[in-house]
């Protein structure tokens, strides 16, 4: 009698589950944005945008402001993280960013003819130049740390943790700062040339 071979189950490991989760955010944003420019496209001439003339846009007073206002969505997916639903939460908090964030472009886009792509690459796309990679970067930890939340809770074996993360968050801390300093010093002055 031959012994029974057993095989060993296969299971995805984090490493393998990193371009998957990346692929669900991805998609997810990209989602959101989709439909945040065909949403923002549609606003009717008597709601327009209004940036006042001495370019404050954000409506913040303080450095702080800025700062608090750049930092939300990430706030947000940080508290999804801790969830076992983060799963769900993350790519749907995700999704909300790109529908806020092309809906506002395309509404600015639309209220000022003239330099409306000019206002929008300004106001809306030097702080997600930052704040955008930033949010990925969280969202990718969240994902993977709920996903071992999830499977702590089920009593399956946990993945081993992909990367250790305080790297990319002391990056993420570190673009968000950036974003709220070009929000409050560079981009008042910038909104005055152009208007």
């Amino acid at each position: 009698m031959r012994a029974a071979v057993r095989l060993p189950r296969a299971r995805m490991s984090s490493v393998g589950l990193g371009p998957v989760l990346l692929l669900v955010l991805c998609a997810s944003f990209l989602a959101g944005a989709v439909l945040g420019s065909v949403a923002g496209a549609s606003v009717p001439l008597a709601e327009e945008v209004s940036i006042s003339s001495d370019g404050s846009v954000y409506g913040y007073d303080s450095f702080l402001g800025h700062l608090l206002g750049c930092a939300r969505y990430h706030i947000v997916v940080v508290l999804f993280a801790t969830s076992v639903f983060g799963a769900v939460l993350i790519p749907a908090a995700l999704a909300f960013r790109g529908f806020v964030l092309s809906c506002a472009a395309a509404s600015l886009a639309a209220s000022y003819p003239g330099q409306g792509i000019l206002l929008t690459a300004v106001v809306l796309g030097l702080p997600a130049a930052f704040t955008v990679p930033a949010l990925f970067m969280l969202a990718f930890d969240g994902m993977l740390f709920s996903a071992r939340l999830a499977a702590l809770c089920m009593r399956r074996p946990v993945p081993p943790p992909f990367l250790r993360g305080e790297d990319r968050a002391l990056v993420a801390a570190a673009a968000l700062f950036v974003a709220a300093a070009v929000e409050c010093f560079a981009i008042p002055p910038l909104v005055r040339l152009i208007i």
